[in-house]
């Protein structure tokens, strides 16, 4: 079984800080937190199936975070080098890289913690004619079907569909593993292979900004039914109620 996993290399948003009205941005790269997942279930998949677990990653190549993910068990992984990319473009870019390989199964994050849009795995379907499954918690295979347990907040859902698709996994699907020293070792003997691709994106970044909440600090004091009637009172103003 060939399965693809992408993942994204993004800045470490734990570390990212306000500074005045921008976000400083200039932060360590680190594999995208549902990527992370992706990767897990790639890896799971191919110890209970067999075959081999290719990941993909584009934009940033960051080398040490490509070794984390060798190093969790891929078994190499391909490096799509762009200078500016968005969605559609990047789905362009892993449709023409993974077409070649005939991957069975692609597995996704549900969205990357830089842009959120949760709509990659749905573009690259679109370009790979694959059927796509979004927000899986459990995946299992046999035979040429695939059976996908879907989080869907508020309820869950079971759904069937045949080999090749593609599906976005949530976080609760599995806990990514630590690699052994040895595994992060033996990562630098693994095969990564490099591409460029120059297409230009549709949507550019112009600036990114914080949203930033301006507290009023209102303090409301008084007995309870006093206070109340002041807070109400106040919401009706701000119209709030």
């Amino acid at each position: 079984m060939n399965i693809v996993t992408c993942f994204k290399i993004v800045p470490d948003d734990t570390l990212i800080k306000i500074v005045g009205d921008k976000l400083d941005l200039n932060v360590p790269p680190k594999i995208s937190t549902y990527d992370k997942n992706a990767i897990e279930e790639g890896i799971r998949i191919k110890e209970k199936y067999g075959g081999k677990a290719i990941g993909v990653t584009a934009g940033n190549t960051d080398r040490k975070s490509i070794r984390e993910a060798l190093a969790m068990g891929l078994d190499e992984v391909i490096a799509i080098n762009m200078k500016e990319q968005d969605v559609m473009t990047t789905a362009e870019a892993i449709a023409e890289t993974i077409s070649s390989i005939k991957p069975d199964i692609i597995l996704t994050g549900e969205a990357t913690t830089d842009s959120s849009t949760s709509v990659f795995s749905s573009y690259l379907a679109s370009l790979l004619n694959y059927p796509v499954v979004t927000y899986a918690k459990s995946i299992s295979i046999e035979g040429n079907k695939v059976r996908v347990e879907r989080n869907l907040t508020t309820f869950q859902e079971i759904v069937e569909t045949d080999l090749p698709s593609i599906i976005s996994v949530v976080g609760e699907i599995n806990t990514p593993r630590i690699p052994s020293v040895k595994q992060i070792l033996e990562s630098s003997k693994k095969p990564v292979k490099n591409i460029d691709y120059n297409k230009q994106p549709r949507v550019k970044i112009v600036n990114v900004s914080p949203y930033v909440i301006i507290r009023k600090k209102i303090v409301i004091e008084g007995k309870m039914e006093e206070a109340v009637d002041k807070l109400l009172n106040y919401l009706s103003q701000e119209g709030v109620l």
